[in-house]
Protein backbone atom coordinates (compact mmCIF):
# COMPACT_ATOMS: atom_id res chain seq x y z
CA UNK A 1 0.00 0.00 0.00
CA UNK A 2 2.75 2.45 0.65
CA UNK A 3 4.80 1.34 -2.66
CA UNK A 4 1.30 2.34 -4.43
CA UNK A 5 0.79 5.64 -2.78
CA UNK A 6 4.56 6.78 -2.99
CA UNK A 7 3.98 5.92 -6.96
CA UNK A 8 0.93 7.78 -7.03
CA UNK A 9 2.48 10.81 -5.64
CA UNK A 10 5.60 10.31 -7.66
CA UNK A 11 3.17 9.87 -10.62
CA UNK A 12 1.16 13.43 -10.10
CA UNK A 13 4.16 15.19 -9.68
CA UNK A 14 6.01 14.65 -12.29
CA UNK A 15 2.98 15.10 -14.75
CA UNK A 16 2.63 18.66 -13.02
CA UNK A 17 6.34 19.12 -13.61
CA UNK A 18 5.94 18.11 -17.60
CA UNK A 19 2.82 20.13 -17.86
CA UNK A 20 4.13 23.53 -16.68
CA UNK A 21 7.16 22.75 -18.29
CA UNK A 22 5.64 22.99 -21.53
CA UNK A 23 3.58 25.67 -20.75
CA UNK A 24 6.37 27.91 -20.23
CA UNK A 25 8.05 26.52 -23.49
CA UNK A 26 5.11 27.48 -25.50
CA UNK A 27 5.00 31.50 -24.30
CA UNK A 28 8.90 31.82 -24.56
CA UNK A 29 8.94 30.71 -28.47
CA UNK A 30 5.86 33.03 -29.21
CA UNK A 31 7.75 36.36 -27.85
CA UNK A 32 10.91 35.01 -29.32
CA UNK A 33 11.31 36.70 -33.21
CA UNK A 34 11.60 35.17 -36.12
CA UNK A 35 14.77 36.95 -37.52
CA UNK A 36 16.76 39.51 -36.07
CA UNK A 37 20.11 41.26 -37.90
CA UNK A 38 22.88 42.98 -35.88
CA UNK A 39 25.49 45.08 -37.20
CA UNK A 40 27.02 48.43 -37.68
CA UNK A 41 26.81 48.96 -33.40
CA UNK A 42 23.28 49.05 -33.84
CA UNK A 43 20.41 47.81 -31.91
CA UNK A 44 18.81 44.52 -32.48
CA UNK A 45 16.25 45.28 -36.35
CA UNK A 46 13.85 42.68 -36.83
CA UNK A 47 11.50 44.40 -39.54
CA UNK A 48 10.97 47.50 -40.78
CA UNK A 49 7.58 48.71 -42.13
CA UNK A 50 7.50 51.24 -44.58
CA UNK A 51 4.02 53.36 -45.14
CA UNK A 52 3.31 54.99 -48.35
CA UNK A 53 1.46 58.97 -47.62
CA UNK A 54 -1.99 58.56 -49.46
CA UNK A 55 -5.08 61.18 -49.22
CA UNK A 56 -5.74 59.28 -46.57
CA UNK A 57 -2.95 59.50 -44.24
CA UNK A 58 -0.78 56.69 -44.25
CA UNK A 59 -0.78 53.18 -44.81
CA UNK A 60 1.53 49.80 -45.27
CA UNK A 61 3.09 49.28 -48.39
CA UNK A 62 6.23 47.26 -47.25
CA UNK A 63 7.19 45.18 -44.31
CA UNK A 64 10.80 44.08 -44.70
CA UNK A 65 11.90 41.57 -42.64
CA UNK A 66 14.66 39.37 -45.16
CA UNK A 67 17.69 39.28 -43.27
CA UNK A 68 19.75 40.40 -46.41
CA UNK A 69 17.44 43.78 -47.05
CA UNK A 70 17.24 44.63 -43.42
CA UNK A 71 21.47 44.91 -43.30
CA UNK A 72 21.39 46.78 -47.08
CA UNK A 73 18.61 49.20 -45.81
CA UNK A 74 20.46 49.88 -42.72
CA UNK A 75 23.86 49.85 -44.15
CA UNK A 76 22.47 52.79 -46.03
CA UNK A 77 20.74 54.63 -43.54
CA UNK A 78 23.80 54.49 -41.14
CA UNK A 79 26.73 54.92 -43.36
CA UNK A 80 24.87 58.12 -44.81
CA UNK A 81 27.32 61.39 -43.95
CA UNK A 82 24.19 62.46 -42.49
CA UNK A 83 24.16 66.82 -42.03
CA UNK A 84 23.73 67.67 -38.43
CA UNK A 85 22.02 70.50 -36.51
CA UNK A 86 19.90 71.29 -39.85
CA UNK A 87 16.24 72.37 -39.66
CA UNK A 88 14.81 71.56 -42.52
CA UNK A 89 11.15 72.74 -43.54
CA UNK A 90 9.61 70.50 -46.57
CA UNK A 91 7.08 72.23 -48.84
CA UNK A 92 4.65 68.89 -47.96
CA UNK A 93 4.96 65.75 -45.67
CA UNK A 94 6.97 63.11 -46.68
CA UNK A 95 5.94 60.51 -48.79
CA UNK A 96 7.36 57.82 -47.43
CA UNK A 97 8.65 56.91 -43.79
CA UNK A 98 10.02 54.23 -41.61
CA UNK A 99 10.95 53.51 -38.41
CA UNK A 100 14.81 52.22 -37.68
CA UNK A 101 15.59 51.12 -33.97
CA UNK A 102 14.45 54.30 -32.54
CA UNK A 103 14.68 56.77 -35.26
CA UNK A 104 11.69 57.80 -37.84
CA UNK A 105 12.97 58.26 -41.30
CA UNK A 106 10.78 60.74 -43.08
CA UNK A 107 11.75 60.33 -46.77
CA UNK A 108 10.12 62.91 -49.83
CA UNK A 109 11.50 62.62 -53.63
CA UNK A 110 13.43 65.34 -55.03
CA UNK A 111 11.65 67.54 -57.31
CA UNK A 112 13.15 66.15 -60.19
CA UNK A 113 11.81 62.60 -58.44
CA UNK A 114 15.77 60.91 -59.17
CA UNK A 115 16.95 61.24 -55.76
CA UNK A 116 15.46 61.33 -52.10
CA UNK A 117 15.61 63.46 -49.61
CA UNK A 118 15.60 61.83 -45.60
CA UNK A 119 14.92 63.92 -42.65
CA UNK A 120 15.59 62.10 -39.32
CA UNK A 121 12.14 63.17 -37.43
CA UNK A 122 13.34 64.99 -33.85
CA UNK A 123 17.20 64.53 -34.20
CA UNK A 124 17.49 67.72 -37.01
CA UNK A 125 19.52 65.41 -39.28
CA UNK A 126 19.05 65.64 -43.29
CA UNK A 127 20.70 64.37 -46.49
CA UNK A 128 20.26 64.24 -50.07
CA UNK A 129 20.97 60.85 -50.98
CA UNK A 130 23.36 60.09 -54.09
CA UNK A 131 20.95 58.71 -57.38
CA UNK A 132 22.31 55.55 -56.58
CA UNK A 133 21.85 55.35 -53.30
CA UNK A 134 18.57 56.52 -53.48
CA UNK A 135 17.91 54.06 -56.64
CA UNK A 136 18.37 50.99 -54.33
CA UNK A 137 17.54 52.24 -51.27
CA UNK A 138 14.00 52.98 -52.93
CA UNK A 139 13.90 49.50 -54.13
CA UNK A 140 14.34 48.15 -51.07
CA UNK A 141 11.97 50.19 -49.04
CA UNK A 142 8.64 49.98 -52.30
CA UNK A 143 10.07 47.34 -54.44
CA UNK A 144 9.66 49.70 -57.27
CA UNK A 145 12.32 51.90 -59.15
CA UNK A 146 12.60 55.23 -58.50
Amino acid sequence: MKKNNLFITILIGMIALVGCSDSSTDNATQEEPKESVQEYGVSELKLITVEERTSEGYKTIKVIDNKDELKSVQKIVVDADWGKSIEVSMPKPPEYRFRLNSSNYAISKTPNGDRLEIVIEGEAKYIKMSENESETLFELITGNKL
